[in-house]
């Protein structure tokens, strides 16, 4: 069995954050105007001037309500329109809050404030921006809403050529996030970069589902691996991988159909034309047409296809992915490499 590596998160240092003036409310009463500043553990709030400072754990907020209050420049800042100017005007504002992610959302209202910022990055897609971001929160303890915008940086990173970035923060957010959740977004991501052909982080995502789940949903994983490591050259992973979800009792359409399929890249791969063709048509023939891995298996159909020299199937075939998928990363792969070839 592949053991599953889960690093241990590590928080950024707030060492030398800025203070941010908040409205504090204690239960007794209201606290007033206060700087606050974050730290590892939670949280220094300074009292009355001559009478120190008290640190606030943050599991232990409850007493406490900490406001942002909403200025003129912060009001209309949040009201415009366009997000490369809704960007700037928030950014001062906004990004020494970041390291304040860590209050639960019910005892204030900067969640709303960082929310809105990030999902202004978004808009305007400077991707490097929004992994700054990430690196300067603390993923681990950021409400759900907030850091489930970053699952789509990783995509948008890896797409602009920023391959480091987006695999360190794939790791970061598998370490970081509670396992229930964990497993529902990278399950989703994962799909969408198979879907696309981002192989290296689509595999480390099915990777990490490895370690929990129904017996199941390992079993799924396991198969993607078993595929993804194919598709990166990675012959004995891929051979382990496929060992590992044979030797799980469950199966459902979709396993069956992705065994399948990996049986039939297997053998494309050692240049079994036929037996690959053999195997590819068993996963065409169960999985549905939403299936994640429909494309693939359409794309080695037309290549074995291409190698048997039956251009007329082969086509036939290209005009069914034309068809279904119409700006698939699949698809496009092979238009690709058409043009690439010389010609006469």
């Amino acid at each position: 069995m592949f053991a599953v590596e889960q690093d241990t998160y590590t928080e950024p240092d707030f060492s030398s954050a800025t203070p941010v003036r908040l409205e504090i409310t204690q239960a007794s009463g209201v606290m007033g105007a206060r700087f606050v500043r974050p730290s590892t553990e939670g949280i220094e709030i300074e009292m009355l001037d001559g009478q120190g400072s008290v640190m606030v754990g943050w599991d232990h907020m409850e007493q406490f309500t900490i406001t942002m209050p909403m200025t003129d420049d912060l009001s209309a800042a949040l009201t415009k329109s366009d997000p490369k100017r809704k960007v700037e005007l928030l950014h001062d504002q906004i990004w020494p809050l970041l390291p304040l992610a860590s209050i639960r959302s019910e005892s204030t209202n900067i969640h709303i404030l960082i929310n809105a910022y990030i999902e202004a990055i978004m808009d305007t897609e400077d991707w490097e921006r929004a992994y700054d971001v990430s690196q300067y929160i603390a993923l681990n303890r950021s409400p759900q809403k907030t850091v489930k915008h970053f699952y789509t940086v990783v995509i948008k990173l890896f797409e602009s050529g920023e391959e480091e970035k987006s695999l360190k923060l794939i790791d970061q957010l598998i370490a970081a996030r509670p396992s229930k959740e964990s497993r529902k977004f990278n399950l989703i991501i994962a799909k969408r970069l198979l879907d696309i052909r981002l192989f290296k982080p689509a595999l480390k995502l099915y990777a990490s589902l490895l370690g929990g789940g129904s017996e199941l949903s390992k079993k799924k994983a396991a198969l993607n691996c078993a595929y993804l490591s194919l598709q990166l050259g990675k012959f004995e992973d891929a051979d382990r991988y496929l060992q590992q979800a044979q030797s799980m009792e469950p199966a459902d359409v979709e396993s069956t159909g992705t065994e399948y399929l990996v049986l039939g890249v297997q053998s494309f791969l050692k240049g079994e034309t036929k037996l690959s063709l053999n195997y590819l048509g068993h996963s065409m023939a169960v999985i549905q047409m939403s299936s994640h891995i429909k494309q693939a298996g359409l794309y080695f159909t037309f290549l074995c296809y291409t190698n048997l020299e039956q251009p007329e199937i082969a086509q036939n075939i290209l005009d069914e992915m034309d068809l279904l998928f119409p700006d698939g990363a699949y698809l496009a792969a092979l238009n690709n490499q058409t043009n690439e070839e010389p010609s006469e």
